[in-house]
């Protein structure tokens, strides 16, 4: 019966968001479910959970995004299913925000998502099957004032979904985007907490 259960790796499963309620909600159609987010101390409801395999990811490493993808093919065999719920919410002001909240925004939303596609397509294509779902959002057709970095980085999101799509049709894998609206979740507390630790954003002065 376990290799008749789908296996699914999701990213950004810390409690309160949306990968978190993914994670139960694969593990109520009976599927094989991956939780993972940087830290275990984010999912510890998760992890003393039996239905749910836990592990710590970051996919800003491409250490850990290799590891986790190891880690998870020698256990169970496969992996059918690749969740990139993982993304940050970096608010500001574009013309103050630091270069390095944009980058890391960027890291995160984008090449965090590239990481994990390039890690699990060899294993996918071997197998001539699997998905990919990438959840982007409604903020890349419908921007909002201080949210350019986030809407931006989820635009470049879709867009390699498209291109993704076609791309690997042919090796059997299909590849999803799913673009939420106003969500319930804790990003937007932990983007708020970390715009308020940022040093000082000079202000503009109009000439």
């Amino acid at each position: 019966m376990e290799d008749q259960k789908q296996t699914v790796l999701i990213t950004g499963c810390s409690q309160g968001g949306i990968g978190h309620a993914l994670a139960h909600e694969f593990a109520s159609k009976g599927c094989i479910v991956v939780a993972s987010s940087r830290s275990k101390r984010t999912m510890a409801d998760l992890e003393n959970d039996s239905r749910f395999f836990v592990q710590e990811l970051d996919v800003v490493s491409d250490e850990s995004v290799e590891n986790v993808v190891a880690n998870v093919i020698e256990k169970f065999g496969r992996i059918d299913i690749l969740v990139n719920n993982a993304g940050v919410l970096c608010i500001g002001p574009l013309a103050e925000l630091p270069l390095s909240a944009i980058q890391n925004a960027f890291d995160v939303n984008v090449f965090g998502a590239m990481r994990m596609i390039q890690a699990v397509v060899p294993h996918m294509a071997a197998r001539k099957k699997g998905k990919i779902v990438n959840i982007g959002s409604i903020g890349a057709v419908s921007p909002a004032p201080w949210t350019s970095v986030y809407c931006a980085s989820k635009s470049s999101l879709h867009s390699l979904t498209d291109t993704l799509r076609s791309e690997l049709h042919p090796f059997g894998i299909h590849v999803t985007l799913v673009a939420p609206g106003a969500i319930k979740s804790n990003i937007a507390n932990v983007a708020a907490d970390n715009y308020n630790q940022m040093p000082e954003l000079e202000t503009i002065q109009a000439i």
